[in-house]
């Protein structure tokens, strides 16, 4: 195919650092365990982390709105894809959240490009971690504002450029918060107060941080209201983004918010506009997972009793998982070619960790990323660790 050589010169290049990406065939997976290549092998690697993906109410309520509603919801929102279980999900979304209103996408990765775009332009500034999501990257791009970098949870870099940057029309500040790639939470009491200083609409990703964080999973504040960081009744967070994909075990995105900014969303986020609606399917089992949350708070219980296991055990046999606050635990081994060998020898061992290389992470910083469910049990955590230790006794 004529003028196409350039495609092979960087497939060759990427393999030449370690950096190709290859889909890897699974049999079946959940998230405690996968079969690949015909084996089975405990999976350390999924974001269900609560187990609900695989949930007999969460696939009974996907299964039945496929009978009512059938497998598509056959058109966006602002046409004929507007069917009452969004709405319902939506009611509940925002009532988990404590936000007035909220806005479901078909994916999180386009609720942060809808949000983004729709509230930054430009003659406006935005103001994101070094070590956001690639999706607020990319919106931060798109949105055609001019765009501060601070320093990873760099509180007085972002005070600097927040003091020094010029007058703009709105300024947005954005921050993951729980960095998927690292497992540490935003600083939100310091986030809230810079943005209120220097009038920010402050935005979070709580892609990770919903139905984990906080005593009833609500998230962020609540995590910082209930450490008394956060006074009860301060609503410091103007969009709270999550997704459904994770430990709520469904698939989509959404914002929670305030009602006028739902309506804004509604009118300016191309994402949302443009785009089919959510399954039912998914909005259903999205529903159902927010029930079982209420109802089995045993769940988060157990995810977190695995995780400061998991993180202990990992301490003793020397690796450095301090900045870790979450069931994310990385394990940073430098070059890409050490990492994808310790992920090779623990397949063989029977447990499930892909290597993460760039540009998902930083140049030099390869690792495993660990992820933990509430469905692991304490002999699979142990068993986990001990391969860990040993293993890396054989690379000294």
């Amino acid at each position: 195919m004529p003028g196409t050589d350039f495609i092979l010169d960087e497939l060759e290049r990427l393999e030449g650092l370690n950096q190709r990406r290859f889909l890897k065939s699974l049999d079946q997976a959940n998230a405690r365990e996968v079969s690949y290549r015909g084996k089975r092998l405990v999976n350390f690697s999924s974001n269900d982390y609560l187990g609900l993906a695989s949930h007999p109410r969460v696939k009974a309520a996907a299964q039945a709105a496929i009978e009512e509603f059938h497998a598509s919801a056959g058109s966006s929102r602002l046409i004929c894809g507007n069917l009452g279980i969004h709405e319902r999900l939506e009611s509940r979304l925002a009532c988990f959240k404590q936000k007035e209103a909220a806005l479901v996408f078909s994916s999180g990765y386009a609720a942060n490009l809808g949000i983004i775009t729709a509230l930054a332009g430009e003659g406006d500034q935005i103001f994101s971690d070094a070590l956001n999501h690639a999706s607020i990257i990319d919106g931060c791009r798109l949105s055609r504002a001019q765009v501060f970098v601070y320093r990873h949870k760099d509180l007085s870099h972002l005070e600097r450029l927040l003091r020094e940057a010029p007058a703009a029309r709105r300024r947005l500040l954005v921050s993951d918060a729980v960095f998927s790639m690292d497992g540490d939470v935003a600083d939100l009491p310091g986030l809230a107060a810079l943005a209120a200083m220097h009038d920010c609409l402050l935005m979070l990703d709580e892609a990770h941080a919903t139905g984990v964080l906080g005593s009833t999973g609500s998230g962020i504040v609540e995590y910082f209201v209930e450490r008394g960081s956060l006074a009860p009744d301060k609503r410091c967070v103007d969009v709270a983004m999550g997704t459904l994909s994770k430990a709520l075990g469904s698939f989509g995105g959404f914002v929670a918010c305030s009602a006028s900014l739902r309506e804004f969303l509604n009118n300016k986020a191309r994402s949302f506009i443009f785009a089919t609606a959510l399954p039912p399917s998914a909005a259903a089992a999205a529903l159902e997972s927010l029930q079982l949350i209420n109802e089995e708070p045993f769940r988060r219980e157990s995810l977190w009793k695995n995780f400061g296991a998991l993180k202990g055990r990992l301490s003793e046999g020397g690796f450095d998982v301090t900045a870790s606050e979450t069931p994310i635990l990385p394990l940073t081994f430098g070059a890409e070619v050490a990492a994808l060998g310790m992920s090779d020898r623990l397949a063989d061992r029977g447990y499930f960790v892909p290597a993460i290389r760039p540009p998902s992470v930083p140049k030099g910083t390869s690792r495993l990323r660990i992820t933990l469910c509430a469905n692991h049990s304490g002999d699979e955590v142990e068993g986990l660790a001990k391969e860990l230790s040993e293993l890396a006794q054989d690379r000294r």
